[in-house]
């Protein structure tokens, strides 16, 4: 079966040019050659959504995104919560 050209959700998608450091353009291309991508677009759009993921009425939300987390993870451990919070100033340190 031969790979798609453009990610699904490219349909909608706005063109942009960007400069990148040469490392990281080779680094995408190669992602796309081993098949971890299906385009340098998709890898850098995916790149993206990793850092800062975009909510969208029509998208998946947040909290689907930590439904679908739990499930194939399970949920956090007291241990992570505990680490959490301290991160987050929201306890008190020991």
């Amino acid at each position: 079966m031969e790979a798609m050209r453009y990610d699904s959700g490219m349909t909608k998608a706005a063109k942009i040019t960007i400069s990148l450091p040469a490392e990281q353009v080779e680094q995408a291309r190669e992602a796309v050659t081993n098949g971890e991508a299906s385009s340098v677009s998709g890898y850098i759009s995916a790149a993206l959504v990793a850092v800062a993921p975009v909510v969208d009425e029509e998208e998946d939300s947040l909290a689907d995104f930590v439904a679908d987390l739990i499930a194939e993870n399970g949920p956090p451990s007291p241990e992570a919560y505990a680490w959490a919070d301290r991160v987050l100033a929201m306890s008190e340190p020991d």
